[in-house]
């Protein structure tokens, strides 16, 4: 009988924990489908771009 609260206590602490993975998921992909970046009053003489990109200019 004494096993049985550990038992209990390990099952509730997983379901605890699978919840609060599954809340805070939900949060942070609603967060990242919303973020935009403002380019307002940058200037550049090129490329405005935030990696590699190749270009097929050959003259």
């Amino acid at each position: 009988m004494e096993y049985l609260s550990y038992i209990v206590t390990f099952i509730a602490g997983l379901g605890t924990g699978w919840t609060l993975k599954v809340a805070i998921t939900k949060i942070s992909s609603r967060n990242s489908r919303n973020s935009s970046a403002s380019q307002k009053g940058n200037t550049v003489g090129g490329d405005m771009a935030g990696g590699d990109i190749k270009k097929q200019t050959r003259r």
